[in-house]
């Protein structure tokens, strides 16, 4: 007989994910065990087992919910402004405040995708093309001309991405730098230049 479900297994379940994900950013994947998973949870492996049925199965779960939330809140952002270069910049402050509210799940993204199974591996890398996708559109309504061509406008936007992606290697949002501001001085270096931009 399966076991009954208790009123706080979808909170316990968000709990193991974030402890784990502070472990695969810290260890890599390959080297956290089930054991150390547990231990981080102060329980069993087999109350673990409880809420997931391996290691695998807490990487996918993290994964596909850190991309879905990045895309549901990419899509609500993209509806709230018409002018192009404000729902742009709103777009980078979502993703840098995610960034920094949910650090170790980026750079589980980054750097352990690769221990996924291919489908859903491939599953979410199309999700994560949609995410591009979204902020390829909202350059192109500022540079209708760079839009033009695809191969620029793609060049633009991984660019772009190259500059906020990799923050979590060295930006802090405990610091003097909020989020906020981290995404506006991102935007207007950008899209001004840096001997453009004010103080």
């Amino acid at each position: 007989m399966a076991r009954t479900r208790s009123a706080d297994y979808d909170k316990i379940q968000a709990s193991i994910i974030e402890r784990t994900a502070t472990l695969f950013a810290s260890r890599g994947y390959a080297a956290t065990s089930i054991g150390d998973i547990a231990a981080a949870n102060e329980c069993s492996k087999s109350r673990l087992y409880h809420y997931f049925k391996s290691k695998e199965a807490i990487l996918s779960t993290m994964l596909t919910e850190h991309v879905d939330k990045l895309l549901k809140e990419c899509q609500e952002t993209l509806t709230d402004s018409d002018d192009p270069v404000e729902r742009f910049r709103e777009l980078i402050a979502y993703f840098l405040e995610i960034y920094a509210v949910s650090r170790d799940k980026h750079v589980v993204l980054l750097t352990c995708i690769d221990f996924l199974p291919k489908r859903k591996r491939n599953e979410i890398v199309r999700k994560e093309r949609q995410l591009v996708a979204y902020v390829q559109d909202a350059l192109g309504r500022i540079r209708p001309d760079r839009a033009e061509n695809a191969d620029s406008a793609h060049v633009d936007t991984m660019l772009f991405f190259g500059m906020i992606n990799w923050t979590y290697t060295w930006y802090r949002s405990d610091g003097a730098i909020k989020p906020a501001t981290l995404a506006d001085r991102a935007v207007d270096i950008f899209l001004n230049g840096y001997r453009n931009t004010g103080n």
